[in-house]
């Protein structure tokens, strides 16, 4: 097949990712794969290899139809036409009809954030909901994102779920021990302390400040718990803020934007997701496959990744004093790693890569044929 991804821009970020793995993969098995970038700007273009095509489409925001023009030529060769955001999907769309030859469309949709993100992302969304329908086939990352669209109206021709996958030998804690190691020692942190991370950008949604909350309970609790803040973002300032105001001082360390988090990961004893919206992240896979224990806020798909109690955690999102419940049971070293096994043996079974992209490799063949 010859597969054409079409994203918004290349840069960090989860969307993004899973298009490298899964562009990656398929031209790995022999299929020719393009991907196309509407708007300049990222880095993630250096990942996807020399066999991969990379193009901008020089899209100036909106609807600009000289960039659907642009991508129209782009698409000329495509079997199938794989959109990654709502916003690409309309160009997508839009390029297809322009080109005289039969090919799918696929969408995969990565969030449900694009309606919760306040009365704005309602309004983009009332105007690109339409464009879901020209999509062959729609591809929710959970079964619960596929009801909640279901439940507002938006019924595709086709969907499917397929759940988000990583590359185990890379995740894998045995290639970073060593490095992790070292980490945690040059940060400053005690063998003897329960550290803890957060990696994740510095978004409101994230809610850090939820964490750092919680860590001024568990030092009330006696439990000497340090934090670790991996990412950056808009949120910085509001975050630093949080900890000075609440007298955290050296108990928290930021280690700003790192494009390789696998050791950081590695080095703590738990990781936490605080976010109160979420999908179905990539990061907390990467943790269960890294051997940290997982706490994680019960939002979007992770009651499909995360049997609670067995490979993590879960409390109900931005209920802080169940989340300093939750991280002070953490302080028991049999049970980090009674979760840590049971984690990494659900990624292994459920979540590989390979996995991933075997099921839309199939999902793909089978549009391009019918």
């Amino acid at each position: 097949m010859n597969v054409l991804f079409v994203t918004d821009q290349l840069r960090f970020g989860g969307a993004e990712r899973h298009l490298v793995a899964l562009a990656t993969g398929l031209a790995r098995r022999g299929h020719g794969v393009r991907v196309a970038s509407l708007k300049e700007g990222g880095t993630l273009g250096e990942e996807l290899g020399a066999a991969i095509g990379v193009a901008c489409c020089a899209s100036r925001g909106g609807l600009d139809l000289a960039a659907v023009g642009r991508l129209a030529a782009l698409a000329g060769s495509a079997d199938v036409i794989v959109a990654t955001s709502q916003y690409s999907l309309m160009f997508a769309t839009l390029a297809r009809l322009r080109v005289k030859r039969r090919m799918a469309l696929a969408f995969i949709c990565h969030s449900m954030g694009v309606v919760q993100r306040g009365a704005m992302a309602r309004l983009r969304f009332a105007v690109y909901r339409r464009f879901y329908s020209w999509a062959s086939s729609v591809i929710f990352v959970s079964e619960l994102q596929r009801r909640y669209f279901d439940a507002l109206g938006v019924r595709p021709r086709r969907s499917e779920v397929v759940h988000n996958g990583i590359d185990l030998a890379r995740f894998s804690a045995a290639a970073v021990q060593a490095q992790a190691a070292a980490l945690r020692k040059e940060l400053g942190f005690g063998s003897d302390e329960l550290l803890i991370g957060v990696c994740a950008v510095f978004r409101e949604e994230k809610r850090q400040v939820d964490m750092l909350a919680a860590l001024v309970q568990l030092h009330a609790r006696g439990i000497r718990a340090r934090l670790l803040l991996v990412g950056d973002g808009p949120m910085r300032g509001q975050i630093e803020a949080c900890r000075d105001r609440l007298g955290l001082g050296s108990a928290v360390v930021l280690a700003g934007f790192q494009s390789d988090v696998r050791p950081f990961v590695a080095a703590c004893d738990v990781m936490a997701l605080t976010s109160h919206t979420e999908t179905f992240p990539i990061a907390t896979l990467e943790t269960m496959a890294l051997g940290s224990a997982l706490v994680a806020s019960d939002v979007g798909g992770m009651r499909e990744q995360v049997d609670d109690g067995v490979s993590g955690l879960l409390y109900p999102a931005g209920d802080v004093p169940a989340l300093a419940a939750a991280l002070a049971r953490c302080a028991d070293p049999a049970l980090r790693a009674c979760l840590a096994q049971g984690a990494l043996a659900s990624v292994q079974k459920r979540f590989d890569v390979e996995r991933m992209i075997g099921r839309y490799e199939a999902i793909f063949a089978d549009l391009s044929h019918e």
